[in-house]
């Protein structure tokens, strides 16, 4: 293949990444879609540089319920297939972080566990910082801010903060390994 070929093939695929993602409010250089993504809601979506949505597995959702919910992903992150964010407020996923095939991200519970099962509880911002690893089937509740560099083992429910360089496992969340930081 020739380099005018070559460089006809990346512009086509950034062109149909583009594409896929025209409901974002905001989209960086070289974002790389493959497969399907579902953006939906009435809130914004905005997406850093070189980020890659792999929905070849199953789509991946990006769910932003009210006009003022928002989703950011920063440079260099990846969401792997049948990964679900839904924000009512906030998700910040921050540079270089993944996030594995059907994890769910969610800052509501949309009903309390105890008492009217209708009222909707206040939503609270979910964050998670640079260099973050979050493993498959993994559920990031409400309240959950992963700081940078921890690594969240597949099927694990988290719904607190987790220092920076922890791996955490289980259900609830429990420490597995500390990184010594240094």
């Amino acid at each position: 293949m020739t380099p005018f070929h070559q460089s006809l093939s990346r512009e086509l695929k950034t062109l149909l990444s583009r594409l896929k993602l025209r409901r974002c409010q905001e989209v960086g250089d070289s974002p790389t879609v493959l497969g399907r993504v579902w953006i939906h809601g009435a809130g914004r979506v905005h997406v850093g540089n070189r980020v890659i949505l792999d929905g070849r597995l199953a789509p991946i959702e990006l769910n932003v319920v009210a006009s003022d919910s928002l989703i950011i992903l920063g440079d260099d992150v990846v969401l792997e297939g049948g990964a679900s964010l839904e924000a009512m407020s906030s998700i910040t996923v921050g540079a270089g972080s993944r996030l594995g095939a059907f994890c769910k991200v969610m800052d509501n519970q949309h009903h309390p566990l105890r008492g009217n099962r209708h009222a909707r509880p206040a939503s609270v911002p979910l964050v998670i910082e640079e260099a973050v690893s979050v493993g498959s089937r993994a559920i990031l509740l409400p309240g959950t801010h992963l700081s940078k560099g921890c690594t969240v083992a597949p099927g694990t429910v988290v719904s607190r903060k987790i220092p920076a360089g922890v791996s955490v496992g289980g259900v609830p969340a429990r420490v597995l390994r500390r990184e010594v930081m240094g």
